[in-house]
């Protein structure tokens, strides 16, 4: 044996120094006299490895373990290997083994938590990272790869934590400063764009930290701070998309149109090549099909592009190319949600409902989707058996999306559930009568405890909805009796009565294009034989100011305190016609006769090509022939109401 360890020892020197030829004749010398000699395994196979010979190391370190199990030092080597060699999930099981044999070491946990991470497996990655720091409480990487692990996963709470720990530990960690930004962004903290500032000084090279960076001040409303961040991150990757396109949306916010598409013509007369850069000019400019159809001519996978000629294929009611072009994106970028959401619309639009709802729940992933997720534990209810459970519903998006799926409240709660409906104050009184809903909670309140949760559009796709299966029966609303019979006295009185809305929430993206506005209802209120009632709230009521209107005309906006009196009015009149806003919902909710009033491209709900609608039995649709004629629409609901007012007569 001493003669072994002697030639061991030499071996090793040997090794150490570099004369690597000679270490390897006198290991193979060793392991022809000792075949089984797990030192010269062991030793031999990391000169392999450190060579390249990744197959003969493997073969050496594997023999080493099986001959000597319990020796964690051969076990992390093996693993370090597998990793190596691509197999993570292989290499993450030998440090496993390695960290059982050394439960306190630091230098094991945290490996483990590398390769468990690069093999999928979030769970155990973040339970070695956290094994790694109360091993060591003073280390930074490992707070910071939690962190980072922690909002890949979703848990952005507990990230902004853990990073926040991080940085305090190592105040120059950049990427956990550029991590944290990006979680307190999600979060909307306002001091998400001192995190991403901190990250651009220590990272001055990442194009992607000045995005994000731009990101943030664009959100804030600070369009000049985030072209400067912008530019700098298209100084360093010219071909960033996301940085271009946002910073033509900066420059449009900051100077106006004309300014951004200035801006981005400078730039592709420099770069008439980039496919980003016309493709950003399509979000700028009137000729968008020429842009986007030049962007694809230039990079046909194009994932922005795609959608973007996809959606203008939409509005134009090429329904079938629109499809073809969001599958298209889809297929080059899978996990895009922006992709799906956008699908999703043209696929409701198209009555393909059952598609149309899996794609609609990408829209949480999308960046500036006008609602957040609310973050709640308890699980997304999909269909399950809900039976004696109690869940929570909840309100997401406008008011009209919440007064027209509020129908399925009482479908939930005819399975057997208890059903706690969570909505704005404005909605509550109207919502407190639905047939099954234990209690009404106003947005803010304390919640009671519940087992499952489920926004209101998600209820659609949990009924597996079809055309032919939309519960339509209406009334599922109705109106209060004492504030019922008050209106009805109120409005009491000869003529057909008429309720006028004709302006949506100018917040919306797609307001200018479906509000007709005051001026285009003027044939309307031409009509002899009628009295005209505005019900109409929100900046789309001052366009009453300094406008002549007709003595058949009374403005109720000002008596009007929240839904449940526009309900009480509503269901006093003959007749609500409305643009595509939420008093529409409410009249069809209400069982009102309603007439609506849509533009050329409309919402999603109300399909195309059709008069009336699947979700609101009451109601008529009046569309545009051609893209903003809101005086054809006009006539011809003018020309309805004088027939139904001689009928009335």
């Amino acid at each position: 044996m001493a003669t072994l360890d002697e030639a061991l020892a030499i071996a090793l020197d040997l090794h150490t120094a570099g004369r690597t030829e000679e270490a390897e004749t006198l290991y193979e010398r060793i392991l022809d006299a000792v075949p089984d000699e797990p030192n010269a395994l062991h030793l031999y196979g990391l000169l392999c490895a450190q060579g390249g010979r990744l197959e003969q190391a493997a073969d050496l370190l594997g023999r080493a373990v099986a001959l000597r199990p319990g020796q964690p030092e051969y076990r992390a080597n093996l693993a370090a290997l597998h990793q190596a060699r691509g197999n993570p999930a292989a290499a993450a099981e030998e440090y496993r083994a390695a960290l059982r044999l050394c439960p306190d070491s630091a230098a094991l946990a945290f490996p483990l938590a590398g390769a468990a991470r690069q093999a999928g497996d979030g769970g155990l990655a973040l339970a070695a990272y956290r094994r790694t720091t109360l091993i060591q409480p003073d280390l930074a990487e490992p707070m910071a790869q939690a962190g980072i692990l922690l909002r890949y996963l979703g848990r952005t709470g507990e990230a902004v934590s853990t990073l926040r720990r991080a940085v305090r530990l190592r105040p120059d960690h950049g990427e956990a400063w550029h991590h944290l930004g990006v979680a307190l962004q999600r979060t909307r903290e306002p001091d998400a764009a001192t995190a991403l500032a901190r990250a651009a000084a220590l990272l001055p090279e990442d194009a992607t930290v000045r995005l994000n960076l731009g990101r943030a001040h664009y959100d804030a409303g600070r369009w000049e701070t985030a072209a400067t961040a912008l530019r700098g991150a298209l100084a360093l990757d010219p071909a960033n998309d996301g940085a271009l396109e946002l910073l033509a949306a900066a420059q449009r916010r900051a100077g106006g149109e004309e300014g951004a598409v200035r801006a981005l013509r400078r730039s592709l007369r420099l770069r008439p090549d980039s496919a980003n850069g016309w493709h950003a000019l399509s979000l700028s400019e009137p000729g968008a099909l020429d842009s986007l159809r030049r962007a694809l001519a230039l990079r046909p996978d194009h994932r922005s592009a795609l959608s973007g000629l996809a959606n203008r294929l939409r509005d134009r009611r090429a329904i079938t190319a629109s499809l073809r072009l969001h599958d298209r994106a889809i297929r080059v970028q899978p996990s895009s949600a922006e992709a799906r959401w956008n699908r999703a619309l043209a696929r409701l639009l198209a009555g393909d409902l059952t598609g149309g709802w899996e794609d609609y729940e990408a829209r949480w992933g999308v960046a500036d989707f006008p609602t957040r997720p609310r973050g709640l534990p308890q699980p997304l209810w999909s269909g399950e058996d809900i039976a004696g459970r109690t869940i929570l519903l909840h309100e997401e998006q406008g008011r009209g999306d919440a007064i027209q799926f509020v129908r399925y409240a009482p479908l939930v709660a005819a399975r057997g559930a208890r059903v706690l409906l969570e909505t704005g104050a404005d909605l509550v009184p109207l919502f407190r009568g639905l047939p099954g809903v234990e209690r009404v909670v106003a947005r803010g309140e304390p919640l009671p405890a519940f087992d499952w949760q489920c926004p209101l559009l998600s209820l659609p796709r949990a009924f597996a909805t079809r055309l032919e299966t939309i519960p339509a029966a209406v009334p599922y609303l109705s109106a209060d009796p004492a504030r019922l019979a008050a209106w009805k006295e109120r409005l009491a009185g000869g003529g057909l009565t008429v309720g006028l809305v004709w302006a949506g929430n100018p917040q919306f993206a797609g307001d200018r294009e479906r509000s007709p506005g005051l001026a285009a209802l003027a044939p309307l209120l031409a009509v002899p034989g009628c009295r005209f009632f505005g019900l109409q709230l929100g900046p789309g009521h001052d366009e009453l100011a300094g406008r002549a209107m007709p003595a058949s005309f009374t403005d109720l906006a000002p008596e009007i305190r929240d839904f449940a009196d526009t309900a009480a009015i509503m269901a006093s009149l003959d007749l609500v016609v409305s643009s595509c806003t939420a008093p529409a919902h409410l009249a069809g909710a209400l069982g009102m006769p309603v007439w609506l009033l849509l533009s050329h491209a409309p919402d999603w709900r109300w399909l195309l090509d059709r008069f009336d609608s699947p979700w609101y039995p009451s109601a008529r649709l009046f569309r545009q022939p051609r893209p903003g004629d809101w005086a054809a629409v006009a006539a011809e609901a003018a020309a309805a109401l004088a027939e139904r007012t001689a009928a009335h007569s």
